[in-house]
């Protein structure tokens, strides 16, 4: 799964980096709003272990190098873990309405009850593809992945399953 997950980031790395399509834009700067995200989902989904996620998230506006946008935000489960977390997110538009995300940051991690990740330092990697509306706001299907990346003495690594829900910050002051 792990394998899988990162093939298939590279690949829409790679289309968005690109940029070849026509139709196709990177978000960010004056092509897009900040958003703010609310997630929910379920963690630990190729295990037993299964815990629902919820998250919050926050998304610049302005891109860095005219592609790679700010991310921030926590995640909490249903077994008392948290990760608080920041990092880059690369979103691309296809055509109108369709929208990818691949993203990657590193945060704090503090298992609760959850699964023990190995350290304290923990990765997030994940894949988003959703629909943006006309309002650009956003409905996500994503998955994610959660590890240390060998920095501790074990790297079980997680996988997450989740929806999100983005609407842009300007909405909260309107």
């Amino acid at each position: 799964m792990k394998l899988v997950l990162g093939k298939l980031l590279a690949v829409c790395a790679l289309f968005g980096f690109l940029n070849t399509a026509q139709a196709q834009q990177i978000l960010g700067n004056d092509n897009d709003s900040g958003l703010f995200e609310f997630s929910t989902g379920m963690v630990d989904i190729t295990q037993d272990e299964e815990a629902a996620e919820f998250r919050l998230n926050y998304r610049a506006q302005h891109a860095m190098f005219d592609v790679t946008r700010p991310i921030g935000g926590v995640m909490v489960t249903s077994e008392g873990a948290v990760h608080g977390y920041g990092g880059l997110a690369v979103d691309v538009l296809w055509g109108d309405h369709f929208v990818s995300s691949v993203y990657t940051s590193v945060g704090a991690y503090h298992q609760g009850n959850g699964e023990d990740l190995g350290h304290w330092i923990e990765f997030r990697s994940g894949l988003e593809l959703g629909f943006r509306f006309d309002s650009h706001e956003r409905l996500s299907l994503g998955i994610s992945h959660i590890s240390n990346a060998s920095i501790g003495d074990e790297n079980p690594g997680t996988e997450i399953l989740s929806l999100t829900y983005s609407f842009p910050i300007e909405r909260l002051f309107d």
